[in-house]
């Protein structure tokens, strides 16, 4: 199946104009952020999108708290983790395999996709689905994020983007550095509608999706990549994904411990 799914992602992304990959470059070197809905062809899109619901039905966990590592922000949503997925889905695993994806986003990117080396981070689930639902203000701790979203609020319900490029994330005094950013520089919004993407260069975009204003759904998948200088960044932690999914990881660690 895996193949049958790459195979036709080739054949979409083959089809897309210089014309319009230019344009997707030339706007997330502006920006640090740049919207698609054309990555995937329409078939793919509607059994991603059915695969997501079929997770979440089954798999779901919620979570609430709050990050130290980001400044106390907070995190309010059901969420599905990277093994489950891999276990139970094709589609969304598919995606981040595919070859074709990785060079497509090279391009639009101007720089080296990589797969991300710790496995958590792969791709994960999350879906607002609550009224103050929210994903606070954050830096990834790698450089490159795809957000495909799957169901997304009227645009007046909350669930939008809000972003500034060119920061820095100080985990000696996230408090402050957050504190600085928010007070001193433009924060930048922006709807996507459910079926499209965009692409984030997150490490350096302080961003946050803002909370619901009603129990409406906003649900996405959120794929992660690596560039060439992060994969011998000895600095990059993990202390966001293990607060988050801690009983996951710790599992994990637990089997490959067993196995050895």
């Amino acid at each position: 199946m895996q193949s049958l799914i790459h195979a036709s992602i080739a054949e979409h992304l083959g089809k897309q104009p210089e014309q319009f990959l230019s344009l997707l470059a030339d706007e997330f070197a502006t920006h640090h952020v740049v919207a698609m809905n054309d990555l995937l062809p329409a078939h793919l899109k509607t059994a991603f999108h059915d695969e997501a619901a079929t997770l979440l039905a089954g798999d779901a966990k919620r979570r609430d708290l709050n990050i130290d590592s980001t400044g106390g922000t907070p995190r309010h949503y059901q969420s599905v983790g990277r093994d489950t997925i891999k276990e139970h889905g094709v589609v969304i695993p598919s995606v981040f395999s595919s070859p074709d994806i990785l060079a497509f986003l090279s391009r639009v990117a101007g720089d080296s996709l990589h797969p991300v080396p710790y496995e958590p981070e792969e791709y994960i689930l999350n879906s607002q689905c609550q009224t103050g639902d929210t994903h606070g203000w954050h830096w990834d701790d790698y450089t490159y994020a795809l957000i495909w979203i799957v169901d997304a609020p009227d645009p007046l319900s909350g669930g939008r983007i809000e972003f500034v490029p060119n920061t820095r994330w100080d985990k000696d005094a996230p408090r402050e550095a957050l504190t600085d950013i928010l007070t001193q520089r433009e924060v930048r919004s922006r709807y996507v509608q459910a079926g499209s993407c965009y692409l984030m260069k997150a490490n350096t975009t302080l961003h946050r999706i803002t909370p619901l204003t009603s129990n409406t759904r906003r649900t996405v998948v959120v794929y992660t990549f690596a560039s060439e200088a992060d994969l011998s960044d000895e600095t990059i932690s993990h202390e966001t994904m293990e607060a988050i999914y801690s009983t996951e990881i710790s599992n994990e660690e637990a089997a490959n411990v067993a196995a050895e």
